[in-house]
C-alpha cells in the first residue's frame, strides 16, 4: 500500500520562545505540501467582533490602497484565535490570465467556491460555515492566488473537506458565472477612486508592451470578462477550465490548517480530504512567470521616464522606482530595510530634514513591500522612495531628486569601501529580534495561515535555504552583509529610475493634448524621457552634498532589560478587575494595572488631555497642534518604531488621546519626550515658522475625507447621534476662515496650547492610564514627572478612589451627550449627495439603537452581531450582488450602543438598497427570536489575547 505522505517534520525547534503552538509540516504522496498548526487552547466554540467605527471591518482585495484598508478577509482577521482555520495558496495567479481575459483568475477564485461534484450545493461551503460561525474568502495577486476559510473548531474537519473537493472537481455552474460576475465588478467600482489602485494601474500599462505584466489586470470587470470576450468570440468558462486543468493541481499549491487537535489528528483530516487533488491533471506546467525579466526600467531597455499623473482628490508627491532584479533569496539579511532606514530617518541633516528646512517636502518614506505582489515578485523587485511634496517642492522636483541621488552617491561610495556602519544593522536585527522573541498571541488563525501559505511558495527561495524559516520569516538573520547592500545601491541609479510625480494641479496645468487615459480605471496622465542633461547631473555628487550628513544617529530608545516583575504570592487578583484609581490631584488622575494575565516585559500608557467644550475651531486647532506635534517629533516617533514601540496621538471626541505601547524599559523615557512636546505651550513666533506645511497638511487630509462615501456615512450617524457632533467640513470651514489671517491662525494656537494645555487648578485635565509590566510606584513617579512637566510643581496626593469617580469608566474625558433616537413609525432618513463629480459608489447605513447596557446585554449585543454578519453577508452580496462591501457591526457611541447594518455599493440606487437592509433584517429578527438556545453556542467570545488591547477595551468606541 502506497504510503499518504512522502515526507514529514516538526519545525518546532524553529519557533519563538513565546510561541506555544506546534508544527509538521508534510507533503502528501500527491504533492502538496501541507504546514499543520496545532493550537495551545482547547477546542472550544468561540467567535469574536470587532465593534471599532474606523473602517476597520471593511474590504479590499489584490492590493492594500491608501486608505489603509487590508486586503480582503478582514473581517475574519478579527476572528478569535481559538477558531480552526485554513489557507491554500496556488502559484498561479493574474500574470497567468490569457490574452483578451485580464481578471480571469480573480473571476475564477470567486467561481471556485460555487460547489463540488461531492458537495453540489452552490452554497454549501458558505452554509456550513455559517452555520458553525466561520466564514471563507479569497484573493489574487499576481502570482498566487489564496482561498481562506475559518470555523468553529469542532467543525474542522467536515469543513476541510467540502473546502478539499472544492480543488478536486468544482462545478462552476454557468448560472453562477453573471452572478458572480457582478461581485467583481462591485469590487472593481469600489476602487475606482483608489489612488494607490490607479497608479499602479498606469505602471502596468506603461511597461514593456511584451510583458505579461502589462496587460495586468487583476481586479477584472464586465468589460474585460464579458463584454470583450463576446465580441471577440472567447469562451469565458472554457478559459476557466483551462486554468484550472493547467494550474491547479497539487504542487502548484501549499496549504495551511490550523486547528486545537493533535498534529497527528489534523495530518489525519488533511490526508483524508486533500489526497484526491491530482498531481496532474494531463496539462500541468509551471507559470510562465517564474522565467520573467523585468517588466520596465532599464533592465527591460526602458529609458529613465517621468510621469505626470493626475490623482483623485488633494494629492501631492513624487515617487521614485527602481524595478531591480528579484530580491527574494535575500530574505534573511532584508538589504531593502537597511537601506530604506538610510534613506528615510529624521536624523538632523538627513535627507527628510533637508528636504523640510528647504520647504520642498513634508515626509518621506523607502523601501520595498515584499508582501505586495505587484512589488515583490519572480519578475523582479520595486525599491520605492516616496516623498510628500510641498507646492514649491513640485515646482522644483528635479532639485528633489538630486538629494535623492546625492545620499545614494554617498551610500555607494560608503558602500564600496566597506565602511558602512554595521550599528545601523544591529538596531533593525535587535528590533526584528525582540518582536520575534517576545511574539504576542494576537494573530488571527486565518490570518496566520494566509502568511505561512504565501511563504511556502517556491518562489520566495524560503525552504530552499531552511524550512524553519517560515516561522523566522520577519527575523533578520546572521551578521552584517555589506555586499548585499552593495549590491541592491548599485541597481539605485539615475539611468535606471522611473519618476511619478502625483498633483491635484496637474489638472489644470497639463496639456490636455499630452494626456493618455489608462485603459481601466480612466486615470490620466503623460510619459516623457527624462532629458540626458538631468540624468548626467543626477549621476554625480553635486556641490550641495555637502549639507547631508546621511547617517542615522544611536537610539535611545532600544530596550536593553527585558525582566518581568515577579508576582506577589500572597496577592490573589482576577486577571478581569478593571483599572484602580490610584492618584488624584487638581490637574490629573491616574488608574493602574498591574499585568499578571501575559507576563511580558511590555506596558501601554494612555493619556486623554481635556479640551474646552468642542466647537469646529477647537477641534481643528486641536488637530493642527498635534499635527505639529507629529512633525516635532518625527525623528523620535521612527526612532520609537525601530526599537518595536507603538505610538497613538490624535484628537479624541474632546480629548487629545496620546496611547504609547511597548517595552516597559525604555517605555518611561519614551513617554516624557512625546508628553513633554504634547503639553508644551508654544508662541505665535515659534508656530508661524511651522505652519504653513502643517496647514497644508491638514487641509489635504480634510479635503480627502470629504469625499470619501464611507466617511461621509460615518458622520452623519454621529451628527444624528451626538448633540455637539463636529464634522469635517466644519473643520475645513474654521480652517479656511484663516486664510489671509496666518498670523491670527497662530495667535489662536498659541493661545490654546497656553490656556487650554496649560495648569488648570479646577478640574483634572489629564487623565491616564498604565497597564502591563510596571509597578505601581513606577507608574506613579511617570505620572507625577508628566504632571511636572505640565504645571511645573509636584503638590500631588496619591489617594483612594472617591465614590463619586467610581461608576464613571477609567481615563475618559467628559464625553459628548449621546442622543436617545425617538420611537417612530419608519425611522429616520438622514441623507446627502456626494460632492464628488462622477461619484458611483454611495452608501446606506441602518441604525438600530440598543441604548445604554450592562455587560449582560452588551453581550446579547454582540451576539447579535455574530448571528447576522454571515446571513447579512450571503444575502446581499452573495446572493443579490448589492455591493462588495457589506457589513453588519455593533457601535459604541459614548457607552450607548447600536447595532449598524451598512452596503456600499456602486450598482444600486440607495433608495433600493435601504428597502433591501430592512427586509433582510425583518426576516432574520424573527429568524432568531424563534432559534432554539443550543443555535446561539458557537458564538461565545474569546478574550484578549495581547497586553495592548487590554489597554483599549477600557477606551469608549464610537
Amino acid at each position: 500500500m502506497t504510503s499518504p505522505l512522502s515526507s514529514r517534520m516538526s519545525l518546532d525547534s524553529f519557533r519563538s520562545p513565546a510561541d506555544k503552538k506546534s508544527y509538521r509540516l508534510i507533503t502528501l504522496s500527491n504533492g502538496l505540501e501541507v504546514l499543520l498548526v496545532q493550537s495551545d487552547a482547547s477546542p472550544v466554540n468561540r467567535s469574536t467582533f470587532d465593534c471599532n467605527d474606523d473602517g476597520n471591518d471593511l474590504d479590499s482585495l489584490s492590493s492594500t490602497d491608501d486608505t489603509g484598508f487590508d486586503e480582503e478577509g478582514d473581517e475574519i482577521n478579527d476572528r478569535a484565535p481559538t477558531l480552526a482555520a485554513a489557507c491554500l495558496t496556488v502559484d498561479v495567479g493574474s500574470l497567468a490570465d490569457p490574452e483578451g481575459l485580464p481578471g480571469l483568475a480573480h473571476y475564477f477564485e470567486h467561481m471556485i467556491f460555487m460547489g463540488s461534484e461531492k458537495y453540489p450545493a452552490e452554497d454549501a461551503f458558505e452554509s456550513f460555515l455559517s452555520a458553525h460561525g466561520g466564514s471563507s474568502n479569497g484573493a489574487t495577486e499576481c502570482e498566487s492566488t489564496r482561498f481562506v476559510f475559518d470555523v468553529d473548531a469542532a467543525y474542522l474537519a467536515p469543513a476541510l473537506d467540502i473546502f478539499a473537493n472544492l480543488f478536486v472537481a468544482p462545478i462552476l455552474r454557468r448560472e453562477a458565472m453573471e452572478r458572480e460576475l457582478k461581485a467583481v465588478e462591485s469590487e472593481f467600482q469600489r476602487m475606482r477612486n483608489n489612488n494607490s489602485v490607479r497608479l499602479q494601474q498606469v505602471m502596468c500599462e506603461t511597461s514593456v508592451p511584451e510583458h505579461p505584466y502589462s496587460r495586468c489586470f487583476t481586479w477584472g470587470n464586465v468589460e474585460s470578462l464579458k463584454h470583450n470576450p463576446e465580441r471577440d468570440g472567447i469562451n469565458v468558462r472554457g478559459q476557466m477550465l483551462q486554468l484550472f486543468n493547467k494550474f491547479y493541481v497539487a504542487p502548484a499549491m501549499k496549504l495551511c490548517v490550523y486547528g486545537c487537535e493533535s498534529l497527528d489528528v489534523l495530518e489525519q483530516y488533511v490526508t483524508q480530504s486533500f489526497s484526491d487533488i491530482p498531481a496532474y491533471r494531463g496539462s500541468y506546467d509551471k507559470p510562465r512567470s517564474e522565467t520573467l525579466t523585468v517588466p520596465y526600467g532599464g533592465g527591460a531597455g526602458q529609458k529613465p521616464t517621468v510621469l505626470h499623473v493626475i490623482p483623485v482628490g488633494e494629492k501631492c508627491s513624487i515617487r521614485l522606482y527602481w524595478m531591480l532584479p528579484p530580491m527574494m533569496k535575500n530574505y534573511r539579511q532584508k538589504p531593502w530595510l537597511y537601506v530604506g532606514h538610510l534613506l528615510g530617518h529624521e536624523s538632523p541633516e538627513s535627507i527628510a530634514s533637508l528636504l523640510k528646512q528647504r520647504q520642498w517636502a513634508t515626509d518621506i518614506i523607502a523601501g520595498t513591500s515584499d508582501r505586495d505582489g505587484y512589488e515583490f515578485g519572480s519578475f523582479g523587485t520595486v525599491f520605492e522612495v516616496r516623498i510628500s511634496l510641498t507646492e514649491q517642492g513640485l515646482a522644483c522636483w528635479e532639485q528633489v531628486v538630486q538629494v535623492i541621488f546625492d545620499a545614494l552617491h554617498i551610500f555607494s561610495s560608503l558602500a564600496a569601501a566597506g565602511d558602512l556602519p554595521a550599528c545601523v544593522f544591529e538596531e533593525l536585527h535587535s528590533s526584528s529580534e525582540m518582536d520575534f522573541r517576545f511574539q504576542e498571541d494576537d494573530i488571527a488563525p486565518v490570518t496566520l495561515c494566509r502568511e505561512l501559505s504565501e511563504r511556502m511558495l517556491p518562489r520566495h527561495n524560503i525552504q530552499q535555504h531552511c524550512e524553519g524559516d517560515l516561522l523566522r520569516y520577519d527575523l533578520i538573520q546572521g551578521g552584517f552583509d555589506i555586499s548585499s547592500v552593495y549590491s541592491l545601491l548599485s541597481g539605485l541609479s539615475a539611468n535606471n529610475v522611473r519618476a511619478v510625480l502625483v498633483a491635484s494641479s496637474f489638472a489644470d496645468t497639463l496639456n490636455p493634448n499630452d494626456l493618455q487615459t489608462e485603459r481601466w480605471f480612466g486615470t490620466k496622465y503623460t510619459v516623457n524621457s527624462i532629458p540626458e542633461s538631468v540624468i548626467a547631473a543626477w549621476s554625480q555628487l553635486s556641490n550641495e552634498s555637502i549639507e547631508l550628513s546621511v547617517l542615522p544617529t544611536p537610539n535611545p530608545f532600544m530596550p536593553r532589560n527585558f525582566s518581568v516583575l515577579p508576582l506577589e504570592p500572597v496577592i490573589q487578583v482576577d486577571n478581569d478587575t478593571p483599572p484602580d484609581l490610584i492618584l488624584t490631584t487638581s490637574t490629573t488622575q491616574l488608574w493602574y494595572k498591574r499585568d499578571r494575565k501575559f507576563l511580558v516585559p511590555k506596558a501601554s500608557v494612555s493619556f486623554l488631555v481635556t479640551l474646552p467644550e468642542p466647537t469646529a475651531a477647537i477641534h481643528m486647532l486641536a488637530e493642527l497642534h498635534v499635527e505639529l506635534v507629529r512633525r516635532r517629533l518625527q525623528h523620535t516617533l521612527e526612532q520609537a518604531e525601530t526599537a518595536s514601540f507603538t505610538t497613538e496621538l490624535d484628537v479624541r471626541d474632546e480629548a487629545i488621546e496620546v496611547v504609547i505601547s511597548g517595552f516597559s524599559d525604555m517605555l518611561p523615557s519614551l513617554v516624557l519626550v512625546i508628553m513633554r512636546e504634547v503639553l508644551r505651550p508654544s508662541t505665535t513666533f515659534d508656530i508661524e515658522s511651522e505652519l504653513t506645511l502643517a496647514r497644508g497638511e491638514l487641509e489635504r487630509e480634510y479635503r480627502n475625507a470629504t469625499l470619501s462615501p464611507r466617511a461621509k456615512a460615518y458622520e452623519l450617524r454621529l451628527q444624528m447621534l451626538e448633540s455637539r457632533a463636529v464634522t469635517t467640513d466644519d473643520k475645513l470651514e474654521a480652517l479656511q476662515s484663516k486664510y489671509g489671517h496666518e498670523s491670527d491662525l497662530a495667535a489662536d494656537l498659541a493661545h490654546l496650547t497656553v490656556s487650554v494645555l496649560g495648569c488648570s487648578k479646577d478640574t483634572p485635565v489629564i487623565r491616564c492610564m498604565v497597564i502591563g509590566n510596571m509597578s505601581r510606584e513606577a507608574a506613579v513617579s511617570l505620572v507625577l514627572d508628566v504632571e511636572a512637566v505640565k504645571t511645573g510643581d509636584s503638590s500631588l496626593l496619591p489617594c483612594e478612589p472617591e465614590p463619586e469617580l467610581e461608576p464613571e469608566p477609567p481615563i475618559l474625558a467628559p464625553r459628548c451627550h449621546t442622543i436617545a433616537l425617538p420611537p417612530t413609525t419608519n425611522g429616520l432618513l438622514v441623507r446627502r449627495d456626494s460632492e464628488r463629480i462622477g461619484e458611483r459608489n454611495s452608501v446606506v447605513e441602518v441604525y438600530f439603537q440598543i441604548g445604554k447596557v450592562g455587560p449582560t446585554d452588551r453581550a446579547y449585543a454582540i451576539l447579535l452581531r455574530s448571528l447576522l454578519a454571515q446571513p447579512l453577508f450571503h444575502e446581499l452580496r452573495t446572493k443579490q450582488q448589492l455591493g462588495y462591501t457589506v457589513t453588519c457591526s455593533i457601535r459604541d457611541t459614548h457607552g450607548v450602543l447600536g447595532l449598524n447594518l451598512s452596503v456600499q455599493s456602486a450598482s444600486h440606487a440607495a433608495g433600493a438598497v435601504a428597502k433591501k437592509l430592512d427586509v433582510f433584517y425583518m426576516k432574520n429578527s424573527h429568524t432568531i427570536i424563534c432559534s432554539p438556545m443550543n443555535a446561539f453556542r458557537p458564538n461565545a467570545l474569546q478574550p484578549t489575547s495581547k497586553l495592548c488591547s487590554e489597554l483599549m477595551l477600557d477606551l469608549t468606541q464610537r
